[in-house]
Parts: structure tokens; C-alpha cells; sequence
């Protein structure tokens, strides 16, 4: 079924969106699920069912993985972060969180390395002044900021308030806007709003600023741009940081190596532009008028017009113009792949 047109943004979304550029925003996702893996073979079990390398995480590292059926197809994407010896935080979307739960509970066996589902408010501050405006929140909250912030994607710090922990992890996730995640229990949580909110030039971020500024960056998310029929190298997720060719064995490894050394995908996540929106759904045609791709997000960002991610055939490439169809309005457009 195809989605409504994609509208500009305007009051607070217009707002939030501005800040990044300016400023920082603080974005509430508290929606994301958290999984803590305990024990000496915490990352063995986590690293037999994802796409990336946990065993060659040291402590305060992170990275990005995927979770993959039998037959390489994806399940979910996650973020990975080593907080301790024995230590392990699993980070999964709404969308993504059924299928990495499922694959833990049916695969981890607990005798052998114990999972506890954590519930943590999540705070993300994005922005060109992320840095600033975050020693400016620890002041508030009357703090000593890390020897430095975090710099490395998915890396984290724990910040001691009293008897609890902060834990801040460096996000890559809206591309070369800086930005990072505030993690907070519940004993924390108002003090952190608190400060946050004493805090001058952090903006309230919005859903739909996010989304323009994630597609900007041609991040893809779980649920839209890639699902249950999609391999990892089509959503781009080597490019990403989330693929190792060095680890041993996990679900789904045969099709992805079989991709990376023998072969490749036949379609690809893009980012495109156009003079109008496009419709999610929307189907792409290449000079014959054959279908090669179809639209997965679709925003109008204030900088760049008319933007969307959408699967292409691998034969078209970056520069290449493409038509697009819309069903809703039964108009043609021409369509630019940027990325």
C-alpha cells in the first residue's frame, strides 16, 4: 500500500531540523530495546548469531551487527557495546526488537551465558555543537566530563552521579552530524531531563527531523528501507561497519561470503533526488520501462529538496537518472541517484 506524500517541514519539526545544522538537538528514543548479556561466554553466544566480530571488542568499544535467518536474510540490526570483561549491551530498534529477542531466547543458552532485558530511557543529542552542549549537561548535572568524549562509532563512556552510571555512546547514526546516546535508568532519568533542559541552544528534536536528517545521510532503518527479504549487502551494511570476513561462524554466514568472495547482489539501497516527492512505493524505471527498484523512505529536506531511499538494480549507478512512477497521482518524474 502506498504512503501519503511526504510534507515540508514546518514549526518545531522545521526547528529541531534547523538545529542540527546550528545547534544540537535532544531526541527521545526511548522506544529502543536493551538486551544485557553477562559471563565468561557472553560473547561467544552473542557472535555466533550476528554478522560482526564481538570477541575482538575491547572494553568501551562498540560496533554495528545484524542478526540473520538461516538463509541470510535479515532479522534485525542492532548496535553492539563491550562494557566490561564479562559485559555485553545489545541495542535494537522497535521494528528490529521481535526478531533479535526470538533469536536470543531460541539459540543463548542462559546456563552458559546469562541476558536480561534492561529497561533504559533513551536520549539521543545530535548537532554540530553535540560536544559543547554536552559538557555543558554534565556540568548541570554537576559532574566531571571523561578525559575526552567518546570519538569511535558505537565507543562508550560511563559517567558516575551519585550511585548510578550514565552510560554516553557516540552515534554515527544521522552520518557527519555529531551526535551522541545518553543511556538512563530510571534513578537518573528526570535529573538528566533537568539538566538538559537548563541547558541553552539544545533544541527538543522531533520524529520527522530525525528522518529527514537520517535519510540525508542514507542510513538505512529496519522495518522501511530493509526487512526480512533483504541481504545485508544490499542495505549497504558492509559499507556501514556491520559485516566481518575474518570472524568464525554464524547464522546465515554461507550467503553473505558467498556474496562478498564469489559473487554480488543484484540490487542496492540509494539515495535519490528529485524535483517532486516520491511516494513510498513508488516504482523506479530504468530506459526500457522495466521496473528496476522501488521508493522505501521519502522526506523533503529543507537543504536538498525532494529526497528518498529506494532499492535499484545494481546495474544503475550514482549519476544515473531513473523514472519514477507514482501511484498515487499516476505522475512520471525523473528521479537522480546522489548515493
Amino acid at each position: 500500500m502506498l504512503d501519503s506524500i511526504p510534507q515540508p517541514l514546518a514549526g518545531a519539526d522545521l526547528s529541531a531540523y534547523s538545529a542540527l545544522q546550528t545547534a544540537s538537538a535532544i531526541f527521545d528514543r526511548s522506544t529502543q530495546h536493551y538486551l544485557e548479556f553477562s559471563g565468561p561466554k557472553a560473547a561467544d553466544a552473542i557472535t555466533g548469531l550476528v554478522t560482526n566480530d564481538v570477541l575482538g571488542l575491547r572494553v568501551g568499544q562498540g560496533q554495528y551487527a545484524a542478526a540473520l535467518t538461516a538463509k541470510g536474510r535479515m532479522l534485525a540490526d542492532m548496535r553492539i557495546i563491550r562494557l566490561a570483561d564479562e559485559l555485553y549491551l545489545t541495542c535494537t530498534s522497535e521494528e528490529a526488537w521481535s526478531g533479535w529477542r526470538d533469536v536470543v531466547k531460541k539459540y543463548v543458552n542462559p546456563r552458559l551465558a546469562k541476558y536480561a532485558e534492561l529497561k533504559l530511557h533513551t536520549l539521543s543529542l545530535h548537532g554540530v555543537s553535540a560536544n559543547e552542549h554536552l559538557l555543558a549537561v554534565l556540568a548541570a548535572l554537576g559532574v566531571q566530563p571523561p578525559p575526552a568524549l567518546p570519538t569511535d562509532a558505537y565507543a562508550c563512556a560511563h559517567i558516575a552521579i551519585g550511585e548510578h552510571a550514565l552510560l554516553i555512546v557516540r552515534s554515527p547514526e544521522l552520518g557527519d552530524i555529531p551526535g551522541f546516546d545518553l543511556l538512563i535508568k530510571d534513578e537518573l532519568a528526570e535529573q538528566v531531563r533537568t539538566a538538559i533542559a537548563q541547558t541553552t541552544d539544545i533544541t527538543l528534536g522531533t520524529t520527522a527531523a530525525w528522518e529527514v536528517a537520517r535519510i540525508e545521510a542514507a542510513r538505512p532503518r529496519f522495518g522501511s528501507d530493509m526487512n526480512d527479504t533483504t541481504i545485508p549487502q544490499e542495505a549497504n551494511l558492509g559499507d556501514l561497519g556491520a559485516l566481518s570476513f575474518d570472524k568464525g561462524c554464524y547464522t546465515g554466514q554461507e550467503t553473505v561470503a558467498r556474496v562478498h568472495f564469489r559473487g554480488h547482489v543484484n540490487r542496492h539501497l540509494r539515495l535519490l533526488g528529485s524535483d517532486e516527492p516520491l511516494t513510498v512505493g513508488t516504482e523506479l524505471l530504468g530506459d526500457a520501462g522495466k521496473v528496476v527498484g522501488d521508493v522505501r523512505s521519502s522526506v523533503i529536506s529543507p537543504r536538498l529538496g525532494p529526497l528518498a531511499i529506494a532499492m535499484v538494480r545494481r546495474e544503475h549507478s550514482v549519476g544515473d537518472t531513473l523514472r519514477a512512477v507514482d501511484g498515487a497521482s499516476g505522475l512520471e518524474l525523473g528521479v537522480r541517484l546522489l548515493r
